[in-house]
Parts: structure tokens; C-alpha cells; sequence
């Protein structure tokens, strides 16, 4: 009898935990590609991957190539209205290295990001981040659904 009861109890705990952190949450890795919007050879690869457990979060890394070197930029989301917010938990500014490389990584709710279309990254030739004011775009994607 107790051997059933113990089999009973881990199956239901499988039940549970597969619904719990199973497909109906989990979104499957994509990438995607920000453009350069000046025209340049400037470009980033983004890569989307959800969190194994925390149902309906992403890890969200983006890799950046031939931006301007030493050079201080935000990542944001934006939509059709050219609303914006800061992407990321921790802040949205990274500073390329001195071969125009970058990293920048964060995490986001999935469900979130269906209230954006794109992401943007602007440069701050000034070096300051707070100044949006004197900030150009730069790179450009758009979200896949």
C-alpha cells in the first residue's frame, strides 16, 4: 500500500511540474538581426532563450559588431507610436570596446515585449547615457511575434 501511495504521489508531482514549467509557457529560442540605420556595415545579432524556471521570461543577449569604438549606447524598445522605454532589469547601456565590439545582456518577460515591435540602440556621442536628448540611432530590428 505504501509503495502505491509513493507512486501516486511522485507521479502527480510530474503532472504538476510539467504543467507548471511546461510548453504552455515556454517560448522557443529565436535570434534576430539589428540593422544599421545609417546605411553603414554596423550590425547586432540578437538571441532570444526562455528561462527553464521562471515560465515566461527570457534571457535576452545581444552581440554587437562594427559599432563606433569607445562608445557609450542604450538598447530600447519601441513601437509604431516612436514610444520608448529602456530595455532591461538593470539598465540599458553598454560601451563598445576599442574594435567597435559589444556585449549587452538582460532579461525580459515574454509577454512584455508584445507591447514593442523593435528594438533600437542609439549612440551618445557625448558619453553620457542620460542625455536622450543628443542621442542618434543607430541599429534598428524588429520583435519577432
Amino acid at each position: 500500500m505504501k509503495k502505491r501511495a509513493v507512486f501516486s504521489i511522485a507521479v502527480l508531482y510530474f503532472l504538476i511540474a510539467g504543467f507548471t514549467f511546461g510548453a504552455g509557457d515556454y517560448r522557443a529560442p529565436y535570434d534576430m538581426r539589428l540593422e544599421d540605420v545609417r546605411g553603414g556595415q554596423s550590425y547586432a545579432r540578437v538571441e532570444f532563450e526562455s528561462m527553464m524556471y521562471m515560465p515566461g521570461n527570457l534571457n535576452m543577449g545581444i552581440n554587437f559588431y562594427r559599432l563606433e569604438p569607445d562608445t557609450v549606447y542604450t538598447v530600447w524598445y519601441t513601437n509604431e507610436k516612436n514610444e520608448r522605454v529602456p530595455a532591461g532589469v538593470d539598465g540599458n547601456v553598454f560601451k563598445t570596446d576599442g574594435g567597435g565590439k559589444g556585449r549587452y545582456v538582460t532579461s525580459v518577460n515574454g509577454y512584455y515585449l508584445d507591447n514593442w515591435d523593435r528594438i533600437e540602440v542609439y549612440a551618445h556621442p557625448d558619453g553620457n547615457p542620460e542625455n536622450t536628448r543628443d542621442m542618434v540611432g543607430v541599429l534598428k530590428g524588429d520583435l519577432l511575434g
